[in-house]
């Protein structure tokens, strides 16, 4: 089956669930006729947690609290919106969309692709959005639409490959 690019998309489970085996799995290659298309928010940053501004009536400065230079800033988590591809006969579809949300919707993973190299850490919590049959010549497909919660507010260097 053809990937969607050049790169490749991986997912892991890091919740335990598997004990000691929390492998990196390339999606389009574990999910027969699953091409990644687009992700939305990949690339932003929560809004900062642990910044503290106050206003004060007889002053036209606020005043700030910022972390110590050496400490990391804490960031609210962000929303990835991730579209795929599904290909294939209804039946295949049908089982690889099935296959697929039931792995993700389960328990807490970490996402990375070799485009950016970089990770994050998500559950999916709100609906996943599978569109109606459409056609690209005589190739039937679906598109699958995941939003998946950061965790983590902003992507991180990829731990281990």
């Amino acid at each position: 089956m053809p990937h969607g690019s050049q790169y490749r998309h991986y997912i892991r489970r890091i919740d335990g669930s598997y004990g000691d085996n929390i492998n990196w799995v390339d999606i389009e290659d574990s999910y027969d006729g699953l091409i990644y298309l687009s992700a939305k928010g990949l690339n932003d940053i929560g809004k900062s947690k642990n910044i503290y501004t106050e206003e004060y009536a007889d002053s036209d400065r606020k005043r700030v609290y910022l972390p110590p230079s050496d400490a990391d800033y804490a960031n609210e988590g962000t929303v990835v919106e991730m579209t795929f591809v599904v290909v294939g006969d209804e039946i295949s579809r049908s089982n690889t969309i099935n296959n697929f949300c039931d792995e993700i919707r389960h328990g807490v993973h970490s996402y990375y692709d070799t485009a950016r190299y970089r990770e994050f850490d998500f559950i999916v919590t709100d609906e996943i959005n599978v569109s109606d049959e459409r056609w690209h010549g005589s190739q039937p497909y679906v598109e699958l639409t995941i939003r998946m919660q950061n965790l983590n507010g902003k992507t991180m260097p990829v731990h281990s490959n």
